[in-house]
């Protein structure tokens, strides 16, 4: 069944405004007139939240450096306490520096890090 009125005979203008007003009507419940759309557009303000927003790509590399970050203050924290403890307690030799140390505690960890994943790879095939 069909919503639209038949037009009469004997009246001409009268039922086109009459469609016109009943469409309009409909557009309105629908929420598509463009007042409404205007309305409705919702902007970074219009949320409530605002803030800040990046694409998948964008927090993609900001996870990747989150990790990047955290797996550097796991292989160089231990080395930098150790060697600053102790050059606060014996010092170190001629030549030698807190800097070396630290350089070569990191090394050494990464080394033996390798070493374990090495080992890991070829247990593997057991």
């Amino acid at each position: 069944m069909s919503s639209r009125l038949l037009p009469s005979a004997s009246s001409g203008a009268a039922p086109d405004a009459l469609e016109e007003a009943q469409f309009r009507v409909r557009m309105a419940r629908l929420g598509t007139e463009p007042e409404n759309r205007r309305g409705r557009r919702r902007g970074p303000q219009a949320t409530g939240r605002g803030g800040f927003r990046l694409g998948w790509k964008s927090w993609l590399v900001v996870d990747a450096l989150v990790v990047l970050l955290v797996v550097a203050a796991v292989v160089a924290w231990p080395p930098i306490q150790a060697c600053r403890h102790q050059d606060k307690t014996i010092g170190f030799y001629a030549g030698d520096s807190v800097d070396r140390c630290i350089r070569r505690g990191i090394a050494e960890r990464i080394d033996r890090a390798d070493q374990r994943l090495k080992a890991l790879v070829r247990n593997s095939g057991r």
